[in-house]
């Protein structure tokens, strides 16, 4: 090649760099953007969601406190003083009996709870000819299985602030409807949620109703306005998603100069990159060693890759209890060993007393992915544990969650159970897991399950069943995942349930948890750990 026509090769590689450039730019940081708003929307979710469960549950502690026993007026009046000086965003707590329910009153008869101006008012209303039952959140809550009737947020009579009702109905143990229990919240928090989700300080978020009617929006923004955002393409990448259980939509409006600028900044230095480049061409003229590069790109690469698997790793770990039990009446461990540096095997227990409820489960699929459904159940079962005692409804309320929105169709099998210590009872909900292993005296057998429920995440209506056993002082329930039975050896031979009980039999130690881990990595030696593991071990003493 002539010197002169250096310059003109220089000029057009230049230019055929930055075109590339940009077009691989343009598409990487959209991508990014993409990423980071589906975060935000996820992180809006989950506190819509708390948010929400607070006020079902201010309504569902009400029905509970309905169905106890017969209540005067004046326990019931208090009730919804009580329960509303709980709550600063709900407005109204009553109580609505069914027409001719409430003995000695009129035929319409319901105590409340209101905010007036500033005051808490109390009071109790009942009227032949006031038919409250026809109205939409009384009909809505007959319509409506346990999560409750959510209204279309509207202007309240005497805030004139927006709110919305939550309404459940109240049924006796023979089905007799007694009537329903609800409350009236303002919907104010939803802008604190708007703000602080803004993926750029440019950005736009905005909350519609069920409608499709604005309600809010980070920057006051008109109808007007909403509809330039959806429209102008040019200048304008919008986003959305419904959020659960009102079905109120968000929408991220997203400016397009936030992509421009920063493509900008990668062509800038780009440019300066490659005039570097050519000019050192130009001084040297010797070809530069590309494979190096490449080389040193790759390697690179891969640390970073494993730098973030660490820290993804240490995470998951952080995100599990290590903290086990071992007192004068239970003895409760655990292993878990994933197949990747992150893996979807998951373990948690909680302990109120003479009772500790856990969990085993194993999420579908490996890695990343699967990790990050494993939090997502951890944290689901923490917050259920909390409020629930039967292992049937924490499952529910797991399943219901995990089965919105799963798009990508991921399950989790799992095992809960409930142990009370005096008397040995053990409670358990099973979810298409592998039945536990029952050892007394170095003697171990499968416990068979007279019912497996579906498994987790794919059908949020199903409603699970439990079981009951009894667990005798010296004896173990150890549950683990299928990465225990399914470990392979150097011939491709599974370990099975009858090959691990020959093992444990023959084997002189104790049987628990570890004893396990140790009988499959002798079964697996010199082969690649083919499954996540987990072993829970729990000793009645």
């Amino acid at each position: 090649m002539k010197f002169r026509t250096l310059p003109i090769v220089a000029i057009l590689f230049i230019a055929a760099a930055m075109v590339v450039q940009s077009a691989i730019s343009f598409s990487i940081e959209k991508e990014h953007v993409r990423e980071v708003v589906e975060y935000k929307m996820q992180l809006a979710q989950k506190d819509f969601f708390y948010v929400l469960l607070g006020f079902h549950n201010a309504a569902d502690e009400m029905r509970k406190y309905v169905l106890e026993r017969p209540h005067s007026e004046r326990e019931l009046l208090e009730a919804t003083r009580s329960e509303l000086n709980r709550y600063p965003h709900i407005d109204n707590i009553y109580i609505k009996f069914a027409p001719g329910v409430y003995t000695g009153k009129e035929r319409n008869y319901f105590p409340r709870t209101y905010r007036f101006h500033g005051q808490t008012i109390t009071t109790a209303h009942g009227s032949d000819s006031l038919d409250y039952y026809v109205r939409d959140w009384y009909t809505g809550a007959l319509r409506c299985d346990s999560n409750g009737y959510w209204s279309e947020p509207y202007i309240g009579a005497s805030t004139q602030t927006l709110i919305a009702s939550h309404s459940l109905k109240i049924e006796d143990a023979q089905g007799r409807l007694i009537g329903v229990v609800g409350n009236d919240f303002t919907i104010e928090w939803i802008k604190d949620i708007l703000q602080d989700i803004k993926p750029h300080a440019e950005a736009v978020c905005l909350i519609h109703g069920t409608k499709g009617s604005l309600i809010a929006s980070s920057n006051n923004s008109t109808p007007e306005e909403e509809s330039r955002y959806k429209s102008d393409k040019l200048h304008w990448r919008v986003y959305s998603q419904t959020l659960y259980p009102i079905n109120m939509q968000l929408m991220i409006a997203v400016p397009n100069r936030i992509i421009w600028q920063s493509i900008q900044k990668r062509s800038l230095i780009t440019l300066c990159v490659l005039i570097i480049g050519i000019v050192v061409l130009v001084l040297l003229f010797r070809r530069i060693d590309l494979n190096r590069k490449a080389y040193q790109q790759v390697e690179n690469e891969h640390k970073l890759i494993q730098n973030e698997m660490q820290i993804a790793r240490n995470i998951q770990r952080g995100i599990l209890v290590h903290d086990f039990i071992d007192d004068d009446q239970l003895s409760l461990h655990a292993t878990l060993v994933p197949m990747q540096s992150v893996g979807g095997d998951l373990y948690d227990f909680y302990r109120d007393g003479d009772d500790v409820t856990f969990i085993i489960g194993d999420v579908s699929g490996k890695g990343m992915p699967a990790a990050m459904f494993m939090s997502a159940t951890v944290t689901l079962f923490r917050s259920a544990v909390k409020h629930h005692l039967s292992p049937h409804v924490i499952m529910e309320e797991i399943n219901s969650t995990l089965s919105s929105n799963n798009s990508l169709m991921m399950f989790v099998t799992a095992f809960i159970g409930r142990l009370h210590l005096p008397t040995g009872q053990l409670t358990y909900c099973n979810a298409g897991h592998l039945p536990p292993l029952i050892v007394k005296d170095g003697k171990c057998r499968w416990f068979e399950m007279k019912e497996v429920n579906v498994i987790l995440g794919l059908d949020s209506t199903y409603h699970f069943s439990e079981q009951s056993m009894t667990l005798e002082h010296g004896e173990q329930i150890i549950v683990f995942t299928d990465g225990v039975t399914e470990a392979e050896n150097t011939r491709k031979e599974l370990l099975g349930f009858d090959h691990l009980m020959e093992l444990l039999q023959t084997d002189e130690q104790p049987i628990d948890d570890q004893t396990i881990y140790d009988t499959v990595c002798r079964f697996s030696a010199g082969a690649e750990q083919s499954d996540d593991i987990a072993i829970m071990n729990i000793s009645r003493k």
